[in-house]
């Protein structure tokens, strides 16, 4: 289970702002975003919207009907 947690760096160790519920030794990946940066998962998702337009037509069956929306056909 991935969970985002706030952490301070303090003479060369992280420490999270908040509890967390790991046991001692538990080895984790930490993924360091500086306050007022987007992680690249955040950056991805945005440029994946604005190249699809996700949610930005109100369609609700464009996957069914996919060749009338990006082709003008019917079929």
């Amino acid at each position: 289970m991935s969970e985002l947690v706030a952490a301070i760096y303090q003479n060369g160790v992280f420490k999270p702002l908040q509890n967390v519920n790991l046991p001692d030794h538990q080895r984790v990946k930490l993924e360091i975003i500086p306050e007022g940066e987007t992680s690249l998962v955040e950056s991805q998702k945005r440029a994946l919207s604005e190249i699809a337009g996700m949610g930005n037509s109100g369609l609700a069956d464009v996957a069914r009907k996919h060749n009338k929306y990006l082709y003008q056909k019917d079929s």
